[in-house]
């Protein structure tokens, strides 16, 4: 019988540490512990990105609550909060308070009707004989049917625009009954029913205004490549790109021609400017961004000018609520401060020789240029003929030419300007709700606008008699 007392429990031996087996044991072992650390490590950075994406959106919604309170300037005065339901009273307490805020920081007062008579502005030509103009204006339109007159007339008879190229962007062609009295050739219109409105050759070559019906949202840049291309066609030199809302003011010229062959050359001849030029090619000045690094100039060259940029000189409302009918730079005579944020911004008088019809159009204030025959790069500039890029002009400039920015008209003029957003962007939920309380794109109220200045008006009234009648 087996004496069961005797057997041995067998054990296996222990392998030294250096048996690929025992190894390859304990660094599974190792493996399944890094891995639950890097487990647990992966969930605490998820949880500390969630909660700092919470503070971000905390801090977001407390700045844009608080963003109506916090105003800057000195002298400046809160606005009361206004919305598309407030109340007369409402309204009121806000007209009061524009008004109190104008007088606080007013630089001058009007002059008096002795001293506001019209005078001629024209300066000394810079040729013998004026220059017949080859520039045409671009702009897109919608429901500004009560402002669209005013601006044409300007356009036409003060700067000698040769030719406007407007776009209808309602979903119907609202102007399609739309006249200038003071124009007597008849008006070119396209897209009527999808079909040329105006096949008559001899209409198409003696209007100086062409409308086409361009429906559809952030129309704006699509429109303005097809005027270029059309103006182009059509053996324009020059196209100034601009919004109904805006009056170009000139100082220094006759028209806009004269300004044109001034800064970027008769016809088919060019001007040419000097340029620093670093080791990577880049031009000093022709980026809207910042550099990393100091600009370093390797070499000096000379570019042509294919553009030429041109500030914005912004209007108040003048402290109105509502729409009257009267035109608007009659309306609106009182301009804000030079360091008004929108001041920064220009529009665009091109050469269309050199506009790059090869990209989108994304910007409705400047645009990409083509490069000459031996591969060097045009360039815009400023009314100093220095070298800027991008959209901004951060100097503003004012001695050569301004452009006038009736932006904001009245209350619910603006509002409603803010609801059909922008041409390039679309409708921007935060400057509606803005636009609502009475504040600006910064979150600033509304300007009612606090230095004198009607040269639009005066302008208007010397080239165009008939509004003569709105001083009487």
């Amino acid at each position: 019988m087996e004496n069961t007392s005797l057997r041995l429990r067998w054990r296996r031996p222990a392998m030294p540490k250096s048996d690929p087996a025992h190894t390859g044991h304990e660094v599974g072992i190792a493996s399944g512990s890094f891995l639950r650390r890097t487990s647990t490590w992966i969930w605490i950075a998820r949880f500390k990105l969630g909660l700092g994406l919470l503070s971000l959106f905390l801090c977001y919604q407390f700045i844009k609550d608080s963003s109506q309170s916090f105003i800057e300037g000195k002298g400046q005065l809160q606005a009361p909060i206004v919305n598309s339901k407030s109340s007369p009273e409402q309204e009121q307490a806000w007209k009061q308070t524009c008004e109190a805020s104008r007088r606080d920081n007013m630089h001058r007062p009007p002059p008096s009707s002795s001293n506001n008579n019209t005078h001629s502005l024209r300066h000394e030509t810079k040729s013998d004989l004026p220059e017949k103009s080859n520039v045409v204006a671009c702009t897109i339109a919608i429901h500004e049917q009560p402002y669209l007159t005013e601006w044409a007339e300007y356009n036409l008879h003060v700067l000698n625009i040769a030719k406007l190229y407007i776009y209808d962007n309602a979903d119907n062609l609202e102007l399609s009954n739309w006249t200038v009295d003071s124009v007597s050739m008849s008006i070119e219109r396209e897209g009527e029913s999808g079909q040329n409105g105006s096949n008559n050759t001899n209409i198409r070559e003696s209007s100086r205004i062409s409308i086409t019906h361009y429906p559809g949202s952030k129309q704006q840049g699509p429109a303005y490549k097809d005027c270029a291309r059309r103006a182009l066609s059509e053996g324009y030199k020059y196209a100034f790109f601009t919004d109904v809302d805006e009056f170009l003011v000139l100082y220094q010229h006759n028209s806009i021609m004269e300004l044109a062959v001034d800064y970027m050359g008769k016809g088919d001849e060019d001007v040419h400017v000097d340029v620093e030029v670093d080791k990577d090619g880049k031009i000093r000045g022709a980026s809207s961004d910042p550099p990393p690094t100091p600009f370093q100039t390797e070499r000096n060259e000379t570019r042509i000018v294919g553009s030429l940029g041109m500030n914005f000189r912004t209007l108040g409302n003048n402290c109105d609520t509502d729409y009257k009918d009267l035109p608007v730079s009659k309306r609106f005579q009182y301009r804000v401060e030079s360091s008004y944020p929108m001041n920064v911004f220009i529009k665009s008088l091109v050469k269309l020789k050199w506009l790059n019809l090869d990209v989108d159009f994304t910007d409705p204030h400047f645009y990409k240029l083509r490069k000459d025959a031996n591969g060097k790069q045009a360039v815009k500039i400023d009314t100093n003929r220095q070298v800027r890029g991008g959209s901004l002009q951060p100097m503003r400039l004012y001695d050569v030419a301004a452009v006038h920015h009736f932006l904001h008209k009245s209350l619910s003029e603006y509002r409603k300007k803010r609801d059909r957003g922008g041409g390039t962007t679309g409708p921007s939920m935060l400057l509606i709700e803005n636009a609502k309380k009475g504040l600006d794109n910064h979150g600033k109220p509304l300007p009612g606008g606090n230095i004198y200045d009607d040269e639009v008006w005066k302008r208007l009234v010397e080239k165009v008699p008939s509004y003569k009648n709105y001083d009487a």
